[in-house]
């Protein structure tokens, strides 16, 4: 069994070394007005009580405080340029921005060091020439002295601006996807851990669960605690917190789940202090056991480990340590041994340490390739992700840089990816979230191809042969790699009214519901994601209007692909008719198949809304063999689609059947392309 081990606690990861500076915000320029100001001034004070503090957690609620003052008075140099530290802080990168640049108009000299933040906020946001600017002509304006004590400071940063135009000129292929409120917070979330069918996601967060919760006296930040959520209806529902024994008072983050989801190594203790610790899930009692140490002689107790990861036969761990005769700050190392019994751990070297800060370890690829976060190497800004090759002789190749969009100028950590390379998971304080660490996840798109349709010989109407038998897992998660994005924009017939519609994906083989998503009002967009190895109907229905369907067979040994599906709806009127795409025969014969219900369901659905409705229900054929026959075939097809809807309520005076064989053609009738699409079932509405 492998365990993938993120054990951490985010307050090991210093936000900055270099100290702001504390101007003075002067009540008699600050003020504006008599109204509100005496509630306002409080607010200043009690931010300034949190900002002298220089704690994560304080400068949290020095921001609080300083955004009801920077409401009254936007054009106070000093509120700005505190207020800006504070935000940066805390990853609030856009606002920062926008408050350090006014700060930096108003008042050139508000602090010593204005232009270092506002060059760093400028990093942050991506604006990588003006950030070096604002670092040279800081440095410009230091003496000899000062500048001695932070120029190695300064030079790191305007390396890693370089870094980033570099690697913002070759962006990476790949979709990133926020995993949205049911998992992210206000506060820092991170270390993802993922069942086997990946219905259920364990995480750590910082969030508080009370007024009563504790904060940590290291960083005034609230204590882990591990949450779990669960997948369904194609987003992640609003998570929960694992009760005790789980959870205790001090820090407890999720570090590792087994392959059978029953066994969860975890982290936990105080900031200073801590060890991993084992958890059995008790199915006679339907809860986690009361978690026990393991792994003792790796952890120590003057130096912090913190993330770990092994090999695929547990012989060989990777982890992360400040211990000392290192490269510097935190390092990489490895040991030997099994069940326990590790050998003497030995630094991974200077090919993959540098002299900052390494982090979040990760073996993948058959034990071939580790991911690791760095702030040194090639970052951009913070910690970037990086990876390294195993080479046969046992030396590890130059780190590589995972590239934009995935590394951003802030911190971007405990990345994992699926052994096809194709899908990860990481945390990231892009600032593009909803505060401080976010839980992102990420598709490897690769090189870039042209855009087809999946397979132009689509299984339509009553041609398909019969489906196999498909092994569900449910419910299906974009974790499948071997994947096909669909998406497009939902319109009327005209195609300039964009339509508020649902999108419903079905799985054919089981008649089951796998995804509903919704269009954008304003735009009509969508996209779904299906895995490969089944057969799907997909259906778009909006208000007013007929709903349309297609069908995607998507082989199992299918790759990557995204398709670009716009749809135009039909306004429910006499006259109006639509190909019913998921309706099934076997080849010659006219006995409706299971994988049918759904979309027949659909349109008995509409008749329901419509108590008037009169629809003709026609079957269609190619032009191969007899006309006679095909009309036959083809008029019992439609009956049977009619006997359908009368025995789930639809009254038979309201339903025509008709079969025009080969009559109709929509297409020629020379390829086979053409004619799969002749072979079709239409429903027509006659009056309303």
């Amino acid at each position: 069994m492998k365990y993938l081990l993120l054990v951490f606690t985010i307050s090991f990861f210093a936000l900055t070394v270099y100290a702001q500076k504390n101007p003075k915000i002067v009540k008699s320029e600050f003020k504006v007005t008599d109204e509100d100001f005496k509630d306002v001034w409080k607010k200043v004070k009690k931010g300034n009580r949190n900002y002298i503090k220089a704690k994560k957690g304080f400068y949290k609620l020095a921001t609080e405080h300083y955004q009801k003052a920077y409401e009254y008075n936007s054009d106070n140099a000093a509120l700005c340029y505190k207020y800006g530290v504070s935000a940066i802080m805390v990853s609030q990168n856009k606002l920062a921005l926008k408050l350090l640049e006014n700060a930096y108009n108003l008042d050139q000299f508000v602090a010593p060091d204005v232009q270092f933040w506002y060059g760093l906020a400028l990093q942050r946001n991506s604006q990588f020439d003006k950030a070096i600017i604002q670092y040279e002509e800081f440095l410009d304006l230091l003496s000899d002295r000062k500048r001695n004590k932070v120029q190695l400071l300064v030079d790191k940063h305007i390396t890693e601006c370089k870094s980033g135009k570099d690697l913002l000129k070759t962006p990476k292929r790949a979709l990133i996807d926020n995993l949205g409120p049911g998992v992210n917070s206000t506060y820092s979330e991170y270390a993802p851990l993922f069942s086997k069918n990946d219905s259920m996601v364990l995480f750590t967060s910082r969030r508080p669960i009370n007024k009563k919760s504790k904060r940590s006296q290291t960083t005034y930040e609230y204590f882990e605690d591990i949450y779990y959520t669960s997948f369904k209806n194609g987003k992640w529902h609003e998570s929960d917190i694992f009760p005790k024994p789980l959870n205790s008072k001090g820090n407890d983050a999720s570090v590792a789940l087994s392959s059978t989801g029953k066994e969860l190594m975890l982290y936990r203790g105080k900031e200073k202090s801590g060890n991993i610790y084992m958890s059995i899930f008790n199915e006679r009692k339907d809860k986690w056991g009361k978690p026990k140490k393991v792994i003792n002689k790796i952890n120590t107790k003057k130096f912090k480990e913190t993330t770990l990861s092994f090999s695929n036969d547990s012989a060989i761990i990777y982890f992360v340590s400040n211990r000392s005769k290192g490269e510097g700050g935190k390092d990489i190392y490895f040991a030997k041994g099994k069940n326990g019994n590790w050998r003497k751990p030995k630094n991974i070297g200077a090919i993959l340490n540098t002299e900052f800060d390494e982090e979040a370890v990760f073996l993948g690829r058959n034990d071939s390739t580790l991911y690791f976060s760095s702030k040194g190497h090639s970052s951009m800004g913070g910690y970037d992700i990086f990876k390294s090759y195993l080479l046969p002789d046992g030396r590890w190749t130059e780190p590589e840089n995972l590239g934009f969009p995935v590394n951003s100028p802030d911190d971007d950590l405990f990345f994992s990816i699926s052994d096809n390379g194709r899908f990860g998971y990481y945390a990231s304080k892009s600032g593009e979230g909803y505060g401080d660490y976010d839980i992102y996840s990420i598709v490897f798109l690769g090189p870039e191809k042209e855009i087809v349709f999946p397979d132009e010989k689509i299984q339509l109407a009553y041609y398909i042969k019969p489906v196999a038998e498909i092994s569900m897992e449910e419910p299906v998660f974009i974790k499948t790699m071997r994947m096909t994005v669909i998406k497009g924009i939902v319109t009327d017939i005209s195609g300039t009214k964009p339509l508020a519609a649902n999108i419903e994906i079905i799985d054919n083989a089981t008649n089951e519901a796998l995804q509903l998503v919704q269009t954008n009002s304003q735009t009509g967009a969508y996209t779904v994601l299906l895995p490969s190895g089944k057969n799907y109907g997909m259906t778009a229905n909006a208000e007013g209007y007929m709903f349309h369907s297609e069908n995607f067979n998507i082989p199992e040994a299918s790759q990557y692909q995204e398709i670009t599906k716009d749809i135009r709806l039909l306004s429910i009127d006499p006259g109006s008719k639509v190909v019913l795409n998921n309706v099934f025969f076997d080849t010659g014969k006219s006995t409706l198949r299971t994988e049918s219900y759904p979309e027949l369901n659909k349109l008995a659905q509409v008749f329901m809304l419509y108590p008037k409705l009169v629809v003709e229900i026609s079957g269609h054929t190619d032009n191969k063999g007899k006309a006679a026959t095909n009309k036959k075939l083809s008029k019992a097809r439609a009956q049977s689609v009619v006997d359908y809807l009368t025995a789930n309520g639809v009254p038979s005076a309201r339903l025509v059947a008709v079969g025009y064989g080969s009559d109709q053609p929509v297409e020629t009738n020379k390829t086979e392309e053409g004619r799969q699409k002749n072979r079709r079932v239409e429903a027509k509405i006659l009056s309303k």
